[in-house]
């Protein structure tokens, strides 16, 4: 099996290459101004503490990359979203007229940021340690809520609230009972006029019933037909609706449109779930906001790492070679901590988490196919990832194989062949895993070695330059296993890539001028921070 050729075969693969470079782009430097914050409050800290000036210089540095970092990641974030209301405009939709408060809310987290970052940075020589530390901590506080906003939205794209998955580790999978299955609660109204029997033949269970309507779980078959014919302005009586519905019933219902039905029911069940909750109680949102701080802490850790061991390379200041080598191990203590959490807690939670909502994408990540090279397998470690999985040696992890191709299909109408995640999957994630392991190891070997020994070899220093870089990219890659893991489907079990996608399509020369516009903001970036480490102009570090 050729495996870019299965991710390129799903619908909308040039799109889905520009929405990638557009939100690899953002989350490379969203990372920073999630990390920075966190930096500067606890160097703020140690130098009220301590009174060294090491402390404050190193503050002072990383406020002055937080606020160009901010500056441009605000660009990149305003390209990204851009490019989400043009090329995946239904998700857009759905998601403004049913968890829009996250997204409503997060303009008042980028309020709390931007003012509170450059409160801090421009009242720098005007204020005391305590207003520092205080402003510190509310750009912290802006950043994080900010993220935690975003990546709720984001986590009920990778598993509603309310998703039943179809695989059973004891027994396997649950495709012919109907699973994956949708919580729905439906207006009492609208459950008059259905034939209760019928949909309970089809795989739909009642789970109960209150003052809002009943609460039931639907095959996702049926939900994500509904979905796309609400987009495709299709008619009760042109649609599988119309199977369900009362004979007596159906006649008045015939000429009302599907996503006028389907908005009744969305907007009962995200009422009855909760406006400002629904979006948070995804099953994957926990160990999904745990691991995007962690990771945006590492990543911020080692580039700290780097920068620090480039200037002592450089040798630019001789004066300024305590500091350095200060602000080295601060950053390298911080990256050893925060990547065995990462690994050792929210990795794992973030991994049992997928397992029980999003089982196709697990099989996918594990390679548990016949048709391709399983490293695992190889390895021999299926049984350690049952158990680190589902708690039991014995248990059986998803097979690829056994996945139902057309379980995200009903009667064939979206355009969607394979169903199935993508097994490039496998290869992303234990190349993301061992890479991670491999620095992990190399931080922990050179703590040691910052903390007893006064002096770091060249090497060692030409080394740590390129840490940044390696952290970088497992983030990379790692986002890339959540975005990509998610395929076929944009919302897991309701909206498909092809509902999504917008009807009106650019051209490949347009999406090469905006992907490199992405990328020359991205060098500029750079190029800012370069700057900084080594243009007097803007400041001695």
């Amino acid at each position: 099996m050729d495996l870019l050729s299965q991710w390129l075969s799903y619908p909308a693969a040039l799109d889905r290459i520009l929405s990638i470079i557009g939100i690899e782009l953002h989350w490379a430097i969203l990372q920073y101004v999630l990390g920075l914050p966190l930096v500067i409050m606890v160097a703020l800290l140690l130098y009220a503490r301590s009174k060294d000036e090491r402390w404050h210089e190193m503050a002072r540095t990383m406020a002055k990359a937080l606020g160009i970092v901010f500056a441009v990641g605000a660009a990149a974030g305003t390209l990204s979203e851009f490019g989400l209301v043009v090329i995946w405009p239904n998700i857009l939709e759905a998601a403004g007229r049913y968890i829009f408060f996250p997204l409503y809310a997060e303009i008042f987290a980028f309020l709390i940021e931007i003012t509170f970052i450059y409160l801090l940075i421009f009242g720098w020589n005007k204020i005391g340690i305590k207003a520092k530390i205080l402003l510190s901590l509310l750009a912290l506080f802006g950043a994080w809520f900010s993220g935690a906003l975003i990546m709720s939205v984001n986590s009920y794209m990778v598993a509603p609230t309310g998703i039943v998955a179809a695989y059973d580790p004891a027994s396997g999978w649950k495709y012919d009972q109907g699973f994956p299955k949708v919580l729905l609660v439906v207006p009492n109204d609208v459950v008059n006029v259905l034939e209760v029997d019928k949909l309970t033949s089809l795989g739909m269970e009642v789970v109960g019933s209150g003052e809002n309507g009943v609460s039931v779980l639907l095959p996702s078959k049926i939900v994500s037909r509904l979905i796309y014919e609400s987009w495709g302005n299709v008619k009760v009586g042109e649609s599988v609706l119309s199977l369900v519905i009362r004979n007596e019933a159906l006649e008045g219902l015939k000429g009302l449109l599907v996503k006028d039905v389907v908005d009744i029911i969305v907007t009962n069940t995200v009422r009855s779930v909760g406006y400002t909750m629904v979006t948070f109680l995804s099953p994957v949102y926990l160990g999904s906001i745990f691991h995007a701080l962690g990771s945006a802490v590492t990543v911020t850790a080692f580039t700290m790492v780097g920068a620090y061991s480039l200037l002592l390379l450089k040798g630019r200041n001789e004066g300024k070679k305590g500091y350095y080598l200060a602000g080295l191990r601060f950053g390298i203590v911080l990256a050893l901590i925060t990547i065995a959490v990462q690994g050792l807690v929210f990795g794992h939670l973030i991994g049992v988490e997928i397992a029980r909502s999003n089982p196709e994408k697990l099989a996918a990540m594990e390679g548990t196919s016949n048709s391709i090279f399983s490293l695992s397998r190889s390895l021999g470690i299926e049984r350690l990832m049952s158990f680190i999985i589902y708690g039991s040696f014995d248990a059986k992890l998803p097979e690829y194989d056994s996945i139902d191709k057309g379980y995200c299909v009903l009667d064939g109408k979206p355009a969607i062949t394979d169903c199935r995640p993508p097994l490039i999957l496998h290869y992303l994630y234990y190349s993301k895993t061992g890479l991670s392991l491999l620095l992990g190891f190399y931080a922990l070997i050179y703590a040691i070695l910052a903390i007893k020994m006064g002096s770091i070899s060249t090497i060692l220093l030409k080394i740590n330059v390129l840490t940044p870089i390696a952290a970088q990219l497992i983030s990379f890659l790692g986002w890339a296993v959540r975005e990509m893991g998610r395929k076929p489907w944009s919302i897991y079990g309701i909206m498909t890539v092809d509902v999504a996608h917008t009807a009106n399509p650019g051209d490949p020369l347009s999406y090469a001028l905006i992907a490199l516009i992405i990328i020359s903001v991205a060098l500029a970036l750079i190029l800012a921070v370069w700057r900084l480490l080594y243009k007097p102009s803007l400041g001695e570090v």
